[in-house]
């Protein structure tokens, strides 16, 4: 899937930081732990709920782990040349890119798909070597 690239200087959607250049992306989005929540908006776009709890850990090399309720699946991450972060899974064969804009947020990121759809975090853990399936993934 081909998604269109936001400027660098665009807002990732609802937010006051900038998206992050790909040097930015690169420097803060490999070797982390980091979990949040599906936003939930309005037509207007303003935040009403929190949807879906998700986790992802990506180890220093871009090779993930992606945990929601549903389950847990492998992925990969790549920052393309406007710093959209761009992951892909291992049911699509690695295939399937998905793009989102990012941008530092209170609390660690927030990624804004091409469609609308927002990924916010809520806890990051920086320093991380290698990514394991958590067991208390999200209560």
């Amino acid at each position: 899937m081909v998604l269109a690239a936001l400027p660098a200087c665009a807002q990732a959607g609802g937010g006051s930081a900038p998206v992050m250049s790909a040097k930015d992306a690169k420097a803060a989005l490999f070797g982390i732990d980091m979990q949040g929540y599906v936003q939930e908006t309005d037509a207007d776009g303003a935040e009403t709920g929190r949807g879906m709890s998700w986790r992802e850990c990506i180890d220093p090399k871009g090779e993930t782990l992606y945990e929601t309720p549903a389950g847990v699946e492998h992925g990969r991450l790549r920052i393309d040349d406007e710093g959209q972060a761009c992951f892909a899974y291992e049911h699509s064969g690695f295939t399937d890119w998905n793009c989102f804009s990012a941008a530092r947020a209170p609390r660690g990121f927030r990624f804004v798909g091409s469609f609308g759809d927002v990924f916010v975090t809520t806890l990051v853990r920086k320093g991380v070597k290698s990514c394991k399936p958590r067991s208390d993934l999200i209560g």
